[in-house]
């Protein structure tokens, strides 16, 4: 069933991933450039487990993997689906058995399951980082229960490709003892790592056991957001979570983590395998991304015209046309803000231009809850291509959006992600939106001008419209010039 036929089909895409260790079945709302998850679940079934002594597939791995399958190809034809695809990766591309589980899967589903290569399994998650960060460079390791995949980026090309049977479950079922662990997982890097730099900015992390890792650091670090994806660490932060990780009992880390059962097992061998790559890199900084193989199929599907798309802007773009009272106004609001910082970088730029696009999203809700719910939303939203320190400069803006000085003491915890001229920068956007919106009704003909200069902000307008502007204009006016240090001019010309 790679291709259900009907007669009216949806717009939507499903991938079943069938890994060493969990299944999972997602159906993306195929929405262009970033993924819409309308449909996301997961089982650990444990093919691969005893993989290492058997080289076959697990009995009762096999049996949660059928019921599995068949629950997830029932939904999926029920889904009118445009496409499905099956991907198998180590334990069933190895496994003695693992052509014969195929047979049986197509047999008993319908779903034409296909055994991936090592090299292409890093291939699609190298492209599911791209998903996210178009224009990547460094390192993507992805690791699943039985191998682990690196790949090379350079300005959003994929430069390199490796696969190595280094998985947490092919090193617990090979070596119990510790010692033995440390020394398989060294004596594998040495052909690994062969061929890749040295050096590298960022070292991209996909993988549940990476992400869970990530969790752990969050709680200790005492992250006050909660979503691992883009979330930024430093190798210097990360060493004392990992060698922690690396003495805990399965017991103690399940204390912690909201992680099944099966793979809390395997964290200490992650750790350890983490540990190794730091010390076999120079890294300057690790990334944890929850888009990985599966969305690189997804990135594999599109268009490159639809690729080289920056996530950021094109996701908010579809949340406006979706949810915003004027659709379209967003890009009119930037082109407005955008004479005052023309000189930022592409960073401070698009995020400025994000907050444009979503500055509305959330007008049904109530006044008195409005400013609320947009931070929340804001740190909380599905955008790709965002880091935390994005997501927080989307959330104070659209916070003082709503209010002059929105302070509490969850907002500053959260506030404390951003720089002091970040803050800045932020909290003068959110003011420009309440002025724009109050000038132009959701539309461009009543906006005027605005001019910078050293010490003054200036708008102008049409004095044919004097009559229509209230005196709440000059107030939102000296509001957004107080925050640039600058006195106010409203100008008729």
């Amino acid at each position: 069933m790679t291709d259900h036929i009907d007669s009216e089909k949806s717009n939507r895409v499903g991938v079943i991933d069938v890994g060493s260790n969990s299944i999972r079945f997602v159906v993306f709302d195929n929405s262009m450039r970033m993924p819409n998850y309308f449909y996301n679940e997961k089982v650990m079934a444990g093919l691969g487990l005893d993989l290492a002594q058997t080289g076959k597939l697990h009995p009762k791995g096999k049996e949660r993997a059928l019921r599995a399958l068949v629950r997830f190809g029932k939904i999926a034809k029920s889904m009118n689906l445009i496409s499905l695809k099956a991907v198998a990766t180590e334990a069933v591309r190895t496994a003695s058995d693992g052509l014969i589980f195929c047979q049986t899967v197509l047999d008993k589903t319908g779903i034409s399951l296909a055994p991936i290569s090592g090299d292409e399994e890093a291939m699609l998650s190298a492209q599911g980082v791209l998903l996210g960060w178009p224009k990547a460079s460094g390192l993507v390791c992805d690791i699943g229960g039985a191998s682990m995949e690196l790949a090379e980026l350079n300005s959003g090309k994929i430069k390199r490709l490796c696969s190595s049977k280094l998985g947490p479950m092919t090193v617990l079922g090979k070596f119990s003892d510790p010692e033995k662990q440390w020394d398989y997982i060294n004596s594998k890097f040495t052909h690994l790592i062969n061929g890749f730099s040295e050096k590298t900015d960022a070292l991209f992390l996909v993988g549940g056991a990476w992400r869970a890792l990530a969790g752990l650091q969050m709680i200790r670090a005492g992250c006050p957001i909660s979503v691992v994806h883009g979330y930024v660490v430093k190798p210097s932060d990360l060493f004392p979570t990992l060698h922690e990780v690396v003495k805990q009992t399965p017991e103690v880390l399940w204390e912690n983590l909201n992680v099944s059962n099966s793979r809390i097992k395997l964290l200490p061998i992650a750790a350890k395998i983490l540990l190794k790559i730091l010390d076999s890199f120079e890294i300057e900084k690790i990334i944890f991304s929850s888009y990985g193989l599966r969305e690189g199929l997804l990135y594999k599907s599109m268009p490159l015209s639809v690729r080289l798309n920056d996530p950021l802007i094109g996701a908010a773009r579809i949340f406006e046309f979706d949810k915003a009272r004027f659709p379209g106004f967003g890009d009119i609001l930037y082109k407005w803000i955008l004479p005052l910082f023309i000189d930022f970088d592409e960073t401070s730029r698009r995020l400025i231009h994000a907050v444009c696009l979503i500055h509305d999203i959330h007008w049904r809700t109530h006044p008195d809850c409005r400013s609320e719910v947009c931070f929340e939303s804001a740190i909380h939203i599905n955008l790709g291509g965002l880091d935390h320190t994005g997501r927080v400069f989307l959330a104070w803006s659209l916070l003082h959006r709503y209010k002059a000085k929105p302070i509490s003491k969850k907002h500053m915890k959260i506030s404390k992600l951003l720089s002091t001229s970040q803050i800045s920068l932020a909290e003068t956007i959110g003011y420009l939106i309440r002025l724009g919106e109050v000038l132009s009704s959701s539309s461009s003909n009543h906006m005027g001008e605005l001019l910078l200069t050293p010490n003054t902000l200036i708008l102008k307008l049409d004095i044919k419209n004097k009559k229509i502007f209230g005196e709440g204009i000059a107030k939102r006016l000296q509001l957004v010039a107080n925050s640039m240090d600058r006195s106010a001019s409203l100008d008729y010309v």
